[in-house]
């Protein structure tokens, strides 16, 4: 068994090895023996004590045969990691290029080095910010300890996944220097979000705080302003460095995309972060539906039954159950109602409460005032409301009847105003099947319906004859004339059905007709369900890919514009799939907020986040890594570039042998960064010596045998 002793440095000899010529155990039993003799032979007798020992010594030095191993050495490069930053941050202004200039003169500083391997790794952005401690941590499991000279970093300072205990990141003795890129004096205006609701009430107010920041620019007022799903809702004015409270209305059912831009200011270093983007979820509380039968007929009820098989409305109908004229009656109309119908409640106080207004077979009646002369039911300052109503974002549905195209109509009332539809006087009462018409197969309320279903719906029996004063027709019946036909006005919209017949399809009637879910799907758009719009435009993020679909009515060539989360617009022109539906796409290449805008609407998709980390604050900082690199003996420096030219500190080697016992020596100066020489080397051959010839150790013990019988003999 040969033991091998290795690092000795005793006389020049930095290997030794033992080859014992008798097993070990002997020898040190043996030398034991020896040992013992030597002290017992020495009693009484001590001045012979160092020969006796001496004689001892020598032969188990002579037994344990020591040899000198000569290894023959390959020295080994030293390790430097380089980490370059590639975060989106990164990338912007001028960074991009002042960091490729300065990771080249760093790359030609560390080739002129002797014995230094460069190991180049990239900090890549995600949903979390800039990555380093990820990145630093796959890079160390394929370097050696004992060749790990140093990491060096190109950035701008901002990291976002640094550990509290940042000594812990780098084997003891290694530096961690940082180059910062960046112009620390460039202005970035930047809104960041304290409090974002997530859910509220569709018609009320979410209040959202967030908070300006504008280093050096404190106490000034900018201008913050408010979209909700695109559209353009307010602006305040905020201090800058103070928390602002924004009160924020909930227009629809559904996600409602919030956007809250503070204004720009020259020579800004990105208008990225001056916006911020958040989903917001309107809930309804309760669908307040009111319905108004104009007289007793078979699709009342229908229609009663409808409204209340959704648990999600408060339904409140009034049928107007007596004719004054047919009586021939001088009775008020108080005295000819079950319960008082309350219109100036209904009408004027508590109007703006309903959701939905469905007018079924109302005609314009009069009933005598008591003073000799006719007073309408409802007064046309009443139907006046209902149009305003509808002008700023109200719903009505008119199922329309007989008395439609008679003097008795409401198109002959102030609500004329808001109807799409102008009746002839004519009434067709032949048997018919609705058909939707090309629109109709094409907008989401009907489309569900399209096919072969279609072709088998019951007959219905009358139809009011209307000519069409806007709007798109989405159900025909004889000769194209029109049954169902909407329309937005103002901020609301309208829903016309030109018959009394539906309610057919409710019962049946030669195999009925989708009466349930077509008036629900009809009621839901015009309360504004935001899913069954048939002009919009929405996008999705598949595989790195944003995929965008544009709805439309219309067969026009379709183009949108992009405006993606660097604040840069692209222009995608879309292909037809579908009878209209145009599709089209484009590479997602940075996180963000991605508006998607044909020039009338629009849509907001998120790709990774909304507001993502890596845009809350791009100004360069030392802040973040100056931790790291003091606990580790590293430097922080700026590299600023000058025509060209990049100011690197220089790069010194600094001998492991020279750094303390903790390894927190300076290893940076005021313009230099120094990185281990760890001396490492590979043995490629080695062998062995004897120290001497055996004949000088048995030489050795008979001088020492000599001098105690010399000092015996005294």
């Amino acid at each position: 068994m040969v033991i091998f002793f290795s690092n000795l440095k005793i006389f020049g000899i930095e290997a030794l090895a033992l080859d014992p010529l008798l097993p070990m155990s002997l020898v040190l039993t043996l030398s034991g023996l020896a040992m013992l003799a030597a002290l017992l032979g020495a009693i009484g007798k001590l001045r012979t004590l160092v020969p006796r020992v001496l004689v001892a010594l020598a032969l188990t030095i002579a037994l344990l045969n020591p040899q000198t191993v000569i290894e023959e050495k390959e020295p080994l490069s030293d390790i430097v990691l380089v980490l370059k930053d590639q975060s989106e941050s990164s990338q912007l202004g001028t960074r991009s290029a002042d960091m490729n200039r300065s990771a080249s003169a760093l790359q030609e500083a560390l080739k002129a080095q002797d014995g230094l391997e460069i190991i180049n790794s990239v900090i890549p952005s995600s949903t979390d910010g800039t990555r380093l401690t990820r990145t630093l941590i796959e890079a160390l499991s394929d370097i050696p300890r004992e060749r790990f000279a140093g990491v060096i970093t190109l950035t701008d300072g901002q990291i976002h996944d640094l550990p509290q205990q940042v000594e812990t990141l780098l084997p003891e003795g290694v530096p961690f220097h940082s180059l910062i890129t960046g112009d620390i004096e460039m202005r970035d205006r930047r809104i960041r979000a304290v409090l974002t609701p997530k859910y509220g009430l569709v018609g009320e107010q979410a209040e959202f705080e967030v908070f300006i920041d504008d280093p050096g620019f404190e106490g000034e007022r900018a201008q913050i302003e408010i979209k909700v799903n695109g559209d353009l809702q307010g602006r305040f004015s905020a201090v800058i460095g103070d928390k602002v409270s924004l009160p924020v209305k909930i227009e629809r059912r559904g996600t409602n995309t919030i956007e809250l831009s503070v204004q720009a200011v020259n020579d800004e270093l990105t208008l990225i972060n001056n916006s911020f983007v958040s989903e917001f979820s309107g809930i309804r509380d309760r669908l307040r539906v009111l319905l108004v039968t104009g007289y007793p007929h078979k699709g009342g009820r229908a229609w009663r039954n409808l409204l209340k098989s959704d648990p999600s409305v408060d339904l409140v109908q009034f049928t107007i159950l007596t004719n004054p004229r047919r009586k021939n009656t001088k009775a008020r109309q108080s005295e000819l109602s079950l319960i008082a119908f309350p219109t100036r409640q209904l009408f004027e106080e508590k109007l703006e409460e309903f959701d939905l207004i469905i007018f079924d077979q109302f005609r314009r009646r009069f009933t005598p005032s008591g003073q000799g002369r006719a007073v309408p039911i409802l007064q046309p300052y009443y139907l006046q409301n209902i149009s305003e109503y509808v002008e700023n974002g109200g719903a009505l549905l008119v199922a329309a009847g007989p008395s439609f195209a008679s003097e008795e109509s409401l198109y002959r009332s102030p609500l004329a105003a808001v109807l799409p539809t102008r009746p002839t006087g004519d009434i067709m009462q032949d048997g018919f099947k609705p058909q939707l018409n090309e629109k109709g197969r094409r907008h989401p309320i009907t489309a569900p319906f399209s096919g072969k279903d279609d072709q088998n719906w019951g007959r219905w029996f009358r139809i009011v004859e209307s000519n069409v004063v806007s709007g798109n027709v989405l159900m025909e019946g004889p000769d194209a004339e029109p049954l169902l036909v909407i329309e937005k006005i103002g901020k609301g919209r309208v829903g016309m059905f030109l018959s009394d017949q539906a309610w057919l399809w409710s019962k049946g009637f030669e195999g009925g007709g989708p009466y349930n879910e077509m008036f629900r799907r009809l009621s839901h758009w015009l309360m504004g369900e935001p899913d069954l719009s048939a002009e919009k435009v929405s996008g999705r993020i598949e595989n790195d890919t944003l995929k965008i679909e544009r709805r439309t009515l219309t067969d026009n060539e379709q183009a949108v514009t992009v405006e993606l989360p660097n604040g840069q617009y692209e222009t995608v022109r879309l292909s037809k799939t579908e009878n209209g539906i145009y599709r089209g796409e484009i590479a997602v290449t940075a996180q963000g907020a991605y508006r998607i805008s044909d020039g009338d609407i629009s849509s907001v998709v998120a790709a990774g986040s909304l507001n993502p980390k890596e845009f809350s604050d791009l100004t360069p900082t030392d802040e973040i890594l100056r931790p790291l690199s003091d606990a580790t003996g590293g430097g922080v420096f700026f590299t600023t570039p000058s025509k060209g030219a990049v100011a690197l500190p220089e790069i010194r080697r600094i001998k492991s042998d020279s750094l303390t016992l903790t390894g927190k020596v300076a290893l940076a100066g005021k313009n230099w960064i120094g990185l281990r020489a760890n001396e490492a080397f590979t043995v490629r051959a080695s062998r062995r010596a004897p120290i001497a010839p055996g004949l000088i150790f048995f030489l050795m013990a008979l001088f020492g045998l000599s001098w105690a019988w010399w000092r015996e003999g005294r």
